[in-house]
């Protein structure tokens, strides 16, 4: 009796330890953040005032379109891109080599995100490099990483698949 409550209590610990966030579906849907005015003002680094990520299948391929309304502050504002609007396609693969959950990146080492959390009520990933804004050349315009090198998490709350337009 004691071996069997001893394993249950093993298999309880085991659980609980897995991380509560882990997901092995592909992510799918609509997620947008809007950012205040004051917390753009408490945080004076940050280069995104809104931004939007639709997740979808596309010829095969897990896909994400990623929009992002530039704040007019930090590197954005100091690099001529303040208040203004890119885009980035990013391509997602589940998780392996090392990374525990979903990744998406930019093809041409233009940088990637990690999905952290995905349910019914958000999205959250990080990243330390993550180019958006199409370019002539591989790559993009603006870092979302707010220092370079420096991780960064973003929040985003899932939406109707309309919401994922900035206008």
């Amino acid at each position: 009796m004691r071996n069997i409550t001893y394993i249950k209590t093993l298999a309880l610990c085991a659980v609980m330890a897995l991380p509560a966030h882990a997901q092995s579906a592909p992510p799918a849907g609509c997620c947008v953040r809007d950012y205040s005015a004051g917390h753009l003002a408490k945080n004076p680094n940050q280069v995104v005032d809104r931004i939007s990520v639709s997740f979808r299948q596309n010829a095969g391929d897990r896909v994400a379109q990623m929009s992002v309304l530039t704040a007019d502050q930090g590197h954005a504002r100091e690099d001529g891109h303040g208040s203004q609007l890119f885009a980035q396609y990013l391509y997602c693969f589940a998780p392996s080599g090392g990374f525990k959950n979903w990744t998406c990146s930019v093809e041409c080492d233009g940088g990637s995100m990690e999905i952290t959390r995905d349910d019914d009520k958000m999205l959250e990933f990080r990243t330390n490099y993550l180019l958006v804004g199409e370019t002539d050349e591989c790559g993009g315009a603006v870092d979302l990483a707010e220092i370079v090198g420096q991780r960064v998490t973003y929040r985003l709350t899932r939406v109707a698949d309309s919401q994922c337009v900035i206008k």
